[in-house]
Order: C-alpha cells, then structure tokens, then sequence
C-alpha cells in the first residue's frame, strides 16, 4: 500500500506544480486554493509512503514522478520546447525512478 500511496503523492506534486502556474504567482484564488489543498494530500501520502518505504527512495521517487510529470505537463498543456535532450532526460528519470523501486527491497 505504501507504494500506491507513493505513486498517488508523485501525481499531487506534479499537480501542484501545474495548478501553481496557473495561479500565476498566488494571483488566481481558485488555483491557489487548489495548490495548497493537492500540496497538502502530496505531502500527507509521502508521509504515509515513509512508514515503510527507505527515506532517500521515498524522496527520490516522490520528486521524480512529479518532476517528470511536470516536464511533460509543461511541454502538453503550456506548449514548452520539446527536445531529443528533454526525450532522453526523462528516460533517464524513468530508469532511475524504476531502478530505485527494484532496489528499494520493500
């Protein structure tokens, strides 16, 4: 369970990462209201994620599901660059994220 609750978290992050910028710098109530409460869920299912799951493996993961979530999300919805560099530095993110969860032993 500790692991959904891991994968959950990872999409929080990066769903406050993008309600974030459309709050445009807290200037949006509504978003920013939508920040604080998805932030909020993020870090309360990290917490739980963190009563079985290794401290740097949690982390390491939580950060690169919403980093990589973000990465695309920004090049989907805000119409950033898209690069072969940005392709293989997310796979790199994948690979690492999926070595950490083969390596974690939980």
């Amino acid at each position: 369970m500790s692991w959904l609750f891991l994968i959950i978290a990872g999409l929080c992050e990066m769903g406050f990462v993008i309600t974030m910028k459309l709050s445009n710098g807290f200037k949006v109530l509504s978003y920013s209201i939508l920040t604080i409460i998805i932030m909020t869920a993020s870090f309360f299912l990290l917490s739980l994620a963190l009563k079985t799951i290794p401290l740097g493996t949690a982390y390491a993961i939580w950060t690169g599901i919403g980093a990589l979530g973000s990465v695309i999300a920004g090049m989907i919805l805000f119409k950033e660059k898209k690069s072969t560099a940005k392709t293989i530095f997310i796979g790199m993110i994948i690979a690492g994220i999926i070595g950490l969860k083969l390596s974690a032993g939980t």
